[in-house]
């Protein structure tokens, strides 16, 4: 009698004609200039906003569409909901940027969107653990050579007031934002943690890379980023509760604490994260936190106007136009409620929740666990990250989120790691 297997039938191997053989390796290869290239945010036009991993990304499609491998379903059970959702955004938005007469600002930011959230999970998921984990990888060195860069420029040439260091001193990298970058790194953390528990990379790897991402982090002098990735590490250790890592976990904090405490380690911190960071976490006081103040006044002030925008927005990148302070507010939902209503903020809300559907139900399924995890820490890391930016269609947005999905997502069609290719057992009879 056959054994009940608990994971679903793997694809079994057969040969593969070598032109499409080729052909795959090229769409693999052009998937990984893409994640490479995203948080290269320098590289782009300046006609209008098309990256380099863009031109990658592009070539990719084309070629998986000549492949056959467009996946219809690229996040599993919650596909749905996250086209759903999108398509709900985009359509409000595109009302009433119709109504208020920018029509043009409409169509261009719903194609960003479009780019962003609907073509780049074709490109990422729902491929098989080797390729998967190759993706990861190439993320992961592509945020390690932006943190390696990040050190020569600030700590070695010193560089201020160029597309790299902003003019206080703050790294901005590849994506010539501080806070941005600062929340790339943050949004590395879990992945890397989770990926060394999935075994898809060596402990002896994570700690160092882990130890550089949190300097680059001090780097940005970015306080989202600071308490980002101090979210993202401790939801990834409270999703994995063992006495082992909570005794890892607390012991590490009380040591990078006490650490700061002494002279030699502090005078060796960067002066932006002494500065901006450390002075208002000492003193407990917000003021000294940045621009937390001026944030905080935007908000309320986009509370207020969101009133008037409960069914139709005021259009997209029209903000700024109604808005006392004359810029658009850093709070992507209250951002996107004004520009598209409330319909828009609840398809963007929507659009999150399919993410949520294919980490619980791969949460539920045995052996998910770390997978799920792995996806839970980072959508959840991001519904933060992103309540202190304006709009996220920037491509170095969506990919760590993405990537982070794809264990999951391939779990569930594939099994976990180590059965990918096994047939299933039979019992002796």
């Amino acid at each position: 009698m056959d054994h009940v297997h608990p994971w679903p039938r793997t694809p079994v191997q057969r040969a593969v004609p070598a032109p499409l053989a080729t052909a795959r390796k090229l769409e693999l290869i052009l998937a990984c200039a893409v994640v490479f290239f995203a948080p290269m945010n320098v590289l782009r036009l300046e006609a209008f906003y098309f990256t380099a991993g863009d031109a990658f990304a592009c070539l990719c499609l084309a070629t998986m569409a000549l492949n056959g491998s467009i996946r219809l379903k690229p996040l599993g059970p919650g596909t749905g909901f996250w086209i759903f959702g999108l398509v709900m955004m985009i359509g409000a938005i595109l009302i009433s940027s119709l109504l208020v007469g920018a029509v043009d600002r409409g169509l261009i930011l719903a194609l960003q969107y479009l780019f962003a959230y609907f073509l780049l999970p074709i490109i990422f998921l729902a491929r098989p653990w080797d390729e998967t984990a190759i993706l990861m990888k190439v993320f992961v060195a592509s945020m390690v050579v932006m943190a390696v860069h990040g050190v020569y420029v600030v700590n070695i040439v010193g560089e201020t007031n160029t597309i790299f260091v902003s003019g206080n001193g703050r790294l901005q990298g590849f994506v010539e934002r501080e806070n941005e970058c600062g929340a790339l790194f943050a949004l590395t953390f879990p992945m890397v943690l989770s990926m060394a528990a999935m075994r898809l990379m060596r402990s002896i790897v994570a700690i160092p890379v882990l130890a550089l991402l949190g300097y680059a982090v001090m780097l940005t002098g970015s306080n989202t980023a600071l308490y980002g990735t101090l979210f993202g590490v401790g939801l990834f250790l409270f999703s994995t509760l063992t006495p082992k890592r909570i005794l890892i976990g607390a012991t590490s904090l009380f040591c990078i604490w006490s650490a700061l405490g002494i002279p030699a380690i502090r005078d060796m911190l960067p002066a932006v994260f002494k500065k901006r960071v450390l002075s208002g976490l000492e003193s407990g006081d917000l003021s000294e936190a940045g621009t937390f103040a001026d944030r905080m006044l935007l908000n309320e002030e986009a509370v207020r106007l969101g009133g008037e925008a409960l069914l139709l927005g005021h259009g997209a990148d029209q903000y700024r136009e109604v808005s006392a302070y004359n810029s658009p507010v850093h709070n992507v939902y209250l951002l996107i409620w004004n520009e598209g209503g409330l319909p828009a903020l609840i398809g963007f809300l929507v659009m999150l929740s399919g993410a949520i559907v294919t980490v619980w139900i791969a949460w539920r399924r045995p052996g998910g666990r770390q997978e799920a995890v792995c996806g839970f820490s980072a959508v959840m890391l991001f519904s933060l990250l992103i309540s202190a930016a304006p709009h996220v269609y920037g491509r170095f947005w969506p990919v760590p989120v993405l990537l982070s999905l794809a264990p999951a997502v391939t779990f569930l069609i594939y099994g976990p790691p180590r059965q990918q290719f096994r047939p299933p057992r039979q019992r002796r009879r």
